[in-house]
């Protein structure tokens, strides 16, 4: 059995997280935490088995709670919760079981509990194998990863299709783009166009300091957004600067992340 405790303070991301492990028969969620110091209470009275963990916290960073759990020899597996993919190496250098991005992606939840079924039924595993299988294993992705960095690189145009010819739209332009269908269409100040990128390839191609996606279906340029929302029941919309001034929704599990990006 997989007794979880769930580590956010955003109550909608736990929510969310809660319900998708919930169906599943062999978990069980024993508990929840909306703050690092209510997180050490709980695992130390519920002594759970597995944690899904937020990296931001609003007192005590994730990775350092972590780091405080490791140093008991009966420590819960860690799997991190975060918007961004840019604390995997640290995640890593905590014997981190996994680490996952939101918005949470079924077909990628399932992978990590079939390998936390595994590793829990094996028993017991030394410290110091497994620091070295997680190294192994990050020494593959790294290498995996290293002749595809040029795919990865940032433009500053992007193709799009028009009638009969392909033409160019500059990144700076690009207020939105929104999934359509298996394609992506940028939405400009005025025009909008249909490319041959997937949302996901689109994603890659955009410089990440600029354009945040907020949502399964949409991304966004930050310096785009004119006003942030409160909806209800803790989502929000933004509305961007485009001809209609439209309004576009942000998953419940990034608003934290939203907000931290454009800086409140």
């Amino acid at each position: 059995m997989l007794r979880v405790i769930i580590v956010d303070d955003e109550a909608p991301a736990r929510s969310e997280l809660r319900y998708l492990l919930e169906q599943y028969e062999d978990v069980e969620i024993i508990g929840e935490a909306a703050s690092g110091e209510e997180a050490l209470y709980t695992i130390a009275s519920q002594k759970p088995n597995v944690v899904f963990l937020d990296i931001h916290l609003h007192d005590i960073e994730g990775i350092e709670i972590a780091e405080k759990l490791a140093k008991n020899d009966a420590s819960p597996y860690i799997v991190y919760a975060t918007a961004y993919d840019s604390y995997a190496l640290q995640a890593f250098e905590t014997e981190a079981m996994d680490y996952l991005l939101k918005p949470f992606n079924e077909e990628r939840l399932d992978k990590t509990l079939k390998r936390l079924r595994k590793r829990i039924s094996q028993g017991p595993v030394d410290r110091m194998d497994t620091s070295a299988s997680l190294e192994q294993a990050l020494r593959q992705v790294i290498e995996t990863m290293q002749p595809m960095a040029k795919s990865f690189m940032t433009f500053s145009r992007i193709p799009v299709e028009k009638a009969t010819s392909v033409a160019f739209v500059q990144v700076d332009d690009i207020i939105y783009a929104a999934a359509e269908g298996r394609n992506a269409r940028i939405h400009t100040k005025t025009e909008n166009y249909v490319t041959s990128f997937s949302l996901q390839e689109l994603e890659k191609k955009l410089p990440e300091e600029k354009f945040y996606r907020i949502h399964r279906t949409y991304i966004v340029n930050l310096c785009r957004i004119i006003e942030f929302i409160p909806w209800f029941k803790g989502t929000v919309q933004v509305r961007v600067d485009d001809a209609e001034e439209t309004l576009l929704p942000v998953s419940r599990t990034l608003v934290k992340d939203l907000k931290l990006r454009l800086g409140f």
